[in-house]
């Protein structure tokens, strides 16, 4: 009997045409990969854009430190804005690495927490240290100091975070002749009803926020326009002034306000030192259509009485 034999036959080798890609078929890949990247980037930019508020929130955290530190050793007093500026030596502060010609709130509070503001601070107005900068207008060295989002922000006078002078630190003379006539300064703590719930410290615009936002000018170091960004930033103004007999960092017509800078909102560290990222208005800001601050938004997070107050002369305790 004769077996029958199965010749098994291999497939025929794949043509080109079979193993490649039409051009419609690769437009389709194309397309898709397009529409994924379209995707992610915004996703990618958000997260990008929320760890640097973090970091902001831990630079405001870790200052928030120095705030209590300072008031602990300046019995229960809050740090002054800035010291006042009495003649071209006057006045001035030790601070990490020597005296410093009127040193802000923020050089004073990273001082308690051991870091650095200047690699070379300067005791006199006039002064140039080894930067090329003058005494009162010098760059914190430290990024503790500047914000993330506006790290090119690094001049002590047009800085990056502002401080709530009006209720917390006006420092600034009402009596050229009289060295200590603070307009509203030292403050204590034991001021605050609700240290919780009173701004201590926060993104600052500067004095473009009187301005719409198509007519605010770059930043620019050592500048002092006030349709900058940044100009007078350390200065923090509080949404409610009074326009007759009030305060304000560019009075009487301009004004500084937070930075919406983080996702539309602003690093805010409270007096009692926790931190968060808070929407203009729910800071009590009003903000007209074209996104000029106005100056008749409402102060109960600011006034540290809970009150809508504006800060006049005769504000009191």
């Amino acid at each position: 009997m004769r077996h029958m034999q199965i010749r098994s036959r291999r497939p025929p080798p794949a043509t080109a045409r079979s193993c490649g890609f039409t051009l419609i078929e690769l437009l389709v890949v194309i397309s898709i990969v397009a529409i994924v990247i379209a995707i992610l980037i915004p996703a990618l930019s958000s997260a990008r854009q929320s760890s640097i508020g973090q970091v902001c929130l831990a630079n405001l955290r870790t200052l928030g430190q120095g705030l209590t530190m300072y008031s602990t050793d300046h019995h229960d007093h809050l740090v002054p804005g800035r010291l006042p500026r009495v003649d071209n030596d006057n006045w001035r502060a030790l601070v990490l690495g020597g005296w410093k010609y009127r040193p802000t709130f923020l050089a004073m509070m990273g001082t308690n927490v051991g870091i650095q503001a200047f690699d070379d601070p300067m005791p006199s107005r006039f002064l140039i240290d080894r930067f090329g900068e003058r005494g009162d207008k010098q760059n914190y060295s430290s990024k503790v100091y500047v914000c993330p989002a506006a790290s090119e922000w690094t001049d002590e006078r047009n800085g990056s975070y502002g401080y709530n002078y009006q209720f917390l630190g006006n420092s600034r003379l009402s009596d050229s002749s009289n060295l200590f006539s603070f307009k509203y300064w030292p403050v204590s703590v034991t001021r605050i009803r609700d240290t919780s719930r009173t701004v201590a410290v926060a993104d600052s615009m500067g004095t473009a926020a009187t301005y719409g936002s198509s007519n605010r000018w770059p930043y620019q170091n050592n500048a002092e326009d006030g349709h900058r960004f940044g100009n007078e930033g350390f200065n923090l103004d509080p949404p409610h002034i009074n326009t007759s007999n009030g305060e304000a960092a560019g009075y009487p017509d301009k004004r500084t306000a937070v930075d919406p800078r983080h996702l539309g909102k602003a690093a805010t560290l409270w007096v009692d030192t926790h931190a968060s990222v808070e929407r203009p208005e729910a800071l009590g800001y009003h903000i007209s259509p074209d996104g000029a601050f106005r100056f008749d938004g409402n102060n109960a997070l600011w006034s540290g009485t809970g009150q809508d107050v504006p800060w006049t002369p005769d504000f009191s305790h």
